[in-house]
C-alpha cells in the first residue's frame, strides 16, 4: 500500500511486491547492500572544493553519444556508502540508458575522496552538494538538472533545497534548471533517529555503522589530535555516542543533540518549491516511519511523500531481486520507462 502527500499528478507507480524470499524490514535492508557489478561504468572523475579547503569527487559517466545537452543528474550516497555503492551502481546504468549524463558524489573523505579531506561528512553538508550541483551546472551551461539522494544523502538533499526555498540561502543561477528530486530514507528528524537508534534490539546496526565509518574516516583527519585522544578509549556502542563523541566536537558543535537540532533538514521541508519525492517504507529499521507522518505540516505542496507497508531502509528488492525502488526514481526523475 502507498499513501502519499501532494497532487501526484501523472506519476501512478505500481505498489511494491517483496521477493518471497526477502521478507520483512531487517532482511530487506540488511540484502540491499550486496554487491552490482558495476560492467558498463567508466567515470571519470572530478575534484570540487568546498568548506573548510576540502575537496569532494564527482564521478562523471557520459551517455552513449555524449551529446552535449543531455540531462545531468546528480546521486548521493548514504552514511557507509560511496559512488560505488551498489544503488549508485544500479542507479548509473539505469540512467545512462535513458541518455542522461551521469554524476555520482564521493562525499568528503568516503570512496576515492579519501585523500581529500580533513573534515566529517555529516547531515549538515548540504552546502557540499550545491557547490557540486554548481559545478555540474556550470560545466553543462543549459541543461535540465536532476538530483537523488538516498538515506543521509537523501536529508542532505532535502536540506538543502529547503534552505534555498526558507532564503537561508541564496538560489543559485542554475537553480530553475533543477526539475526534480528525489530523497529515499531520508533521516530528516535526527534526534527521534538517534533515539530509535539507541535501542537494545538495533545494536547490530550501531556496530555495523560505528565499524564502518571509523574505518573509513579521512585519512588526514586520523593525525588531528582530538581524534587521536578520543580513540584511545573504547569505541562508541551507539550512533549517538559516536555523534557527541566524534562527529560534533570534530565538526564544530557544541555535542550530539546540539548537530542534531542545527543540522536535521525537517526544519526546512516545508519550504521546498521544487517538485521533490520522499519515499520510505514503514518497516524501515533505522528511519522511524513517524518522521514522515505525524506532522503533515513539515511537507511543501511540491513534496510527494510515498510511504509504503514494506521494503526496509531503501531496501525495496522485489521479485527476481529487482529493486523497485530503481523504477520508482525513474519513473519520478523521467517519466515511465519506454
Amino acid at each position: 500500500m502507498i499513501k502519499t502527500n501532494g497532487a501526484m499528478g501523472s506519476f501512478q507507480p505500481s505498489p511494491f511486491r517483496s521477493n518471497f524470499w526477502i521478507r520483512g524490514g531487517h532482511l530487506q535492508t540488511i540484502l540491499s547492500i550486496r554487491p552490482e557489478s558495476a560492467s558498463g561504468l567508466s567515470p571519470r572523475s572530478h575534484f570540487v572544493e568546498v568548506s573548510d579547503g576540502d575537496r569532494i569527487i564527482l564521478h562523471e559517466d557520459s551517455p552513449p553519444g555524449n551529446e552535449e545537452g543531455a540531462p545531468c543528474v546528480m546521486f548521493v550516497h548514504g552514511l557507509s556508502g560511496c559512488y560505488s555503492s551498489p544503488y549508485m551502481q544500479r542507479f548509473a546504468l539505469r540512467f545512462l540508458k535513458r541518455g542522461f549524463r551521469v554524476f555520482r558524489v564521493d562525499m568528503r573523505g568516503c570512496g576515492a575522496g579519501a585523500e581529500y579531506a580533513d573534515h566529517l561528512t555529516h547531515a549538515g553538508r548540504s552546502q557540499d552538494l550545491m557547490d557540486a550541483m554548481n559545478y555540474i551546472a556550470t560545466k553543462y551551461k543549459h541543461t535540465e538538472l536532476f538530483i537523488a539522494g538516498i538515506s543521509l544523502g537523501g536529508a542532505q538533499l532535502l536540506r538543502a533545497v529547503g534552505r534555498v526555498g526558507a532564503c537561508l540561502e541564496q538560489a543559485p543561477t542554475w537553480f530553475p534548471r533543477l526539475k526534480k528530486v528525489a530523497a529515499v530514507a531520508p533521516p530528516i528528524d535526527l534526534i527521534r533517529c538517534s533515539d530509535h537508534m539507541q535501542k537494545l534490539k538495533l545494536r547490530l546496526y550501531n556496530y555495523y555503522f560505528i565499524r564502518s565509518l571509523l574505518q573509513r574516516l579521512p585519512k588526514r583527519l586520523q593525525s588531528n589530535a582530538a581524534f587521536q585522544k578520543e580513540m584511545q578509549l573504547p569505541r562508541p556502542r551507539t550512533l549517538r555516542e559516536l555523534d557527541d563523541r566524534f562527529t560534533a566536537p570534530l565538526s564544530g558543535f557544541k555535542d550530539a543533540m546540539d548537530y542534531y537540532q542545527k543540522t536535521s533538514s525537517n526544519q526546512v521541508t516545508a519550504k521546498i518549491n521544487v517538485p521533490t519525492l520522499v519515499l520510505a517504507s514503514r518497516d524501515d529499521p533505522i528511519v522511524p516511519s513517524g518522521c514522515f507522518t505525524e506532522d503533515p505540516s513539515i511537507w511543501s505542496k511540491t513534496t510527494h511523500v510515498m510511504l509504503t507497508e514494506k521494503g526496509g531502509h531503501a531496501g525495496y528488492i522485489g521479485p527476481k531481486n529487482i529493486c523497485w525502488m530503481d523504477e520508482i526514481i525513474e519513473q519520478w526523475l523521467v517519466g515511465s520507462a519506454p
